[in-house]
């Protein structure tokens, strides 16, 4: 039985974008401080965020567990499944957003080109969850990725598909701490925190990005130093 989802107000939502706006950026604190678990070095500001206790995951925190149907490999993908496999760049969607929607998505086509053109394809995987699942049908959410330039055939992209809307909040807020709200009849109906979640192939959090939209610049240097090349 799935949990009954909770009301979200507009300040939990931008609470959670505003105190974490600068979280992707590496910080002063030194490399013997890192967890054993981790390559990147903690985020700037990072005593503060855990201090401000965030709802998702920071650094140095295991990814949930949880399984969701893909739309791409038409089965479930659980997201243990990349752990001893490859890293994993996460981000949050729905297809009707012509905000941060689209610099999350351009994202991961950034990440996924990159890494193409660099080699590592199979060290890395790119995917987005939509919590939207009455409107982003699968073929929606398809076309969504291809339009955006994701590649299916690389093998590593993954569109993630909630059953209903109680699913998708058990899973896109209960689990992994990306508030939203729904305002029903709005153009763009859903207001979030566009957060992405970069995670090692221990299935250990690196980097979180949230707030203002990460340059893909930076998002890039992160995944490059997480792969090591």
């Amino acid at each position: 039985m799935t949990t009954p989802s909770r009301p979200v107000s507009r300040r939990t939502v931008l609470r959670a974008a505003g105190v974490a706006a600068t979280i992707g950026v590496a910080g002063c604190l030194s490399a013997r401080d890192r967890p054993a678990n981790v390559t990147l070095d903690p985020p700037e500001n990072y005593d503060k965020l855990v201090e401000a206790d965030l709802p998702y995951p920071i650094y140095g925190e295991k990814l949930p567990a949880v399984t969701v149907p893909g739309v791409v490999h038409d089965r479930p993908v659980s997201t243990r499944e990349f752990v001893g496999e490859r890293h994993l760049l996460l981000t949050f969607v729905y297809t009707r957003c012509d905000g941060i929607c689209l610099n999350l998505g351009q994202n991961l086509v950034h990440v996924q080109a990159h890494a193409a053109d660099a080699g590592f394809t199979d060290e890395i995987a790119v995917a987005g969850i939509s919590f939207d699942p009455e409107h982003d049908t699968p073929t929606r959410l398809r076309t969504w990725g291809a339009k955006r330039g994701l590649e299916y055939d690389l093998g590593n992209c993954y569109l993630l598909r909630p059953e209903s809307p109680t699913r998708a909040r058990t899973v896109v807020e209960d689990t992994f701490g990306e508030a939203y709200k729904h305002e029903e009849g709005a153009e763009m109906p859903f207001l979030h925190s566009g957060l992405i979640l970069l995670v090692n192939d221990e299935g250990v959090v690196e980097r979180s990005y949230a707030g203002d939209p990460p340059n893909p610049t930076t998002v890039l240097d992160d995944v490059e130093a997480l792969v090591g090349v």
